[in-house]
């Protein structure tokens, strides 16, 4: 906390300008200072309400609950339908423990404002620590009616369902199907949310609505998780918590590879290491148990292969065909491990055998397509389209047509199957990427900016997106570039895990492609 200011500092004669500095001091945390200013309003509008909030909200920051609870119910004097000021006084007899006065006056301020969401998470936190679940469940439905972009609590809501063992539901993907709108809120009242199953930290609050009957059809933990995730893409719990439900399903795969996105995430992340060992050493008890079972060595194989062990992933995938020689899969990920040796023939050789095996194996199909390398763009064309024919939700076969017809000029199309991909897969950073590609070519310069800002969004360590960004700006303000460029060096440098030598000559392929050198 910066050095308290002296209240000469603060002589402001505007009551607005006096509010809105108490407020952002506040917000930067320098309780001291806010209370000082506030009780400088104080002294000049003894009956503002909103001054009362804010002198309560710091005091309970600052842990003087006594305090804090005076001037929530002097708040509640001037104004006894003030919802804010009865979820203020709640919080504080959360705090020393009395949840039956703090229920009461959750419950009063969500009567008297029905859209209250901070206080209905405030009401959810109160429930789960009186052990009333199911009671916390409908609360925090009910402030996702209203806000459904509400990331932390969607995770607060996946780990309760998670608690009551309601597993099942997870298999609920809806979140797809909804458009996310952003809008910031102004809550008056702080948020005092405090639901920790795992770790749980909430701070985010926005405001839109959806049909009551479509969220209640629709929760359950994964769908919450996902939902979360697709929210805000960098937020390592979530994705951790979701490895969890999977892995308590008995889906270890799905569940490493999420714990492997929490670790790349925060890499200071202790669960997370931690239930990732735990379920790499399910694969291992189980090979134990049954040391000829192909599908668990195909599952290790691929915990090798996503963590960059590729000959050791090779070596399982071959140990798999072994026990099993009809097994697609395994040819399709040794192929793909194959061609990551740069073994390309091999490589092929692996998914023709998988479609010999199934020919109607997707992900075989849009791999094979390596003919496009090769220089057979039409072959390569019409496995994408075979593979979509297949599985039409295909949206790596989406993004990967599409970037065929990008380079064969054909961009109006190329953009539909860019647009496909996302809304099948809303976090694929590759494909908002590749699409910002298409729409510079097809001069729509802001379309291409707002691509590349959420690609890197989604994966902040997306070199080739901050590349993109950097020569979007140079077609946007030709002063600029410079200045860009070296933050995207930079960025790039840091993202690279190669040599440096090596990083320098990719940087500068990529400028060259991008006519920024």
């Amino acid at each position: 906390m910066k050095e308290i200011a002296t209240m000469a500092q603060f002589t402001v004669s505007d009551v607005t300008g006096l509010a809105e500095l108490a407020h952002r001091e506040y917000q930067a945390g320098n309780y001291e200072n806010a209370e000082q200013l506030c009780m400088q309003l104080w002294r000049q509008e003894p009956d503002n309400t909103g001054v009362l909030l804010l002198l309560s909200s710091t005091h309970f920051q600052c842990r003087r609950l006594d305090r804090s609870a005076y001037f929530s119910q002097l708040a509640i004097k001037q104004n006894p339908m003030l919802a804010e000021a009865y979820s203020n006084l709640g919080n504080v007899y959360k705090e020393r423990g009395q949840l039956q006065e703090a229920l009461e006056n959750y419950r009063h301020a969500v009567r008297l404002k029905p859209d209250f969401i901070d206080g209905y998470i405030n009401l959810a936190a109160a429930l789960v620590a009186a052990g009333d679940l199911e009671q916390a469940v409908q609360a925090y439905v009910t402030a996702l009616q209203y806000n459904p972009d509400l990331y932390c609590v969607r995770s607060d809501l996946g780990n309760l369902l998670k608690a009551l063992g309601r597993l099942d539901e997870a298999k609920k993907i809806w979140y797809q199907k909804h458009t996310l709108k952003e809008h910031k809120s102004t809550g008056k009242a702080i948020w005092n949310s405090g639901f920790h199953i795992d770790n749980m930290v909430s701070t985010d609050n926005r405001d839109t609505r959806v049909p009551p009957s479509e969220v209640q059809d629709a929760f359950s933990a994964c769908a919450c998780y996902l939902k979360a995730i697709e929210t805000q893409p960098s937020f390592a719990v979530a994705w951790s918590n979701l490895g969890c439900v999977f892995n308590a399903q008995g889906e270890i795969w799905l569940a490493i590879h999420h714990f492997e996105k929490a670790v790349a995430l925060d890499s200071n992340f202790l669960d997370a290491y931690i239930n990732l060992g735990n379920a790499v050493a399910a694969y291992l008890r189980a090979l134990n148990l049954s040391p000829n079972h192909a599908v668990v060595h195909g599952n290790l194989a691929c915990v090798y292969y996503e963590q960059g062990l590729i000959d050791l992933a090779i070596d399982t995938y071959k140990r798999a065909i072994e026990l099993q020689p009809n097994f697609p899969d395994a040819y399709c990920n040794l192929a793909n491990a194959l061609k990551e040796k740069g073994k390309v023939v091999d490589a092929e050789e692996c998914y023709n055998t998988a479609l010999k095996l199934c020919p109607t194996h997707a992900d075989s199909l849009n791999n094979l397509a390596i003919k496009r390398e090769q220089g057979l763009t039409e072959d390569a064309v019409k496995l994408y389209m075979k593979a979509l024919e297949v599985y039409p939700e295909f949206a790596v076969a989406h993004s990967n047509l599409a970037s065929v017809l990008q380079q064969q000029g054909k961009l109006h199309e190329a953009l539909l199957h860019y647009k496909e991909a996302i809304r099948i897969s809303p976090t694929f950073a590759d494909a908002y990427s590749n699409m910002g590609n298409t729409l510079k070519e097809m001069q729509d310069i802001q379309g291409a900016l707002q691509c590349y800002t959420r690609a890197i969004q989604i994966n902040p360590a997306f070199a080739d997106a901050h590349c993109n960004l950097a020569s979007i700006h140079k077609v946007v303000d030709a002063d600029f570039p410079d200045v860009i460029i070296q933050h995207c060096l930079q960025k790039f440098l840091d993202i690279i895990s190669s040599s440096k030598i090596q990083a320098e000559q990719h940087w500068q392929t990529l400028m060259r492609e991008q006519g920024l050198v």
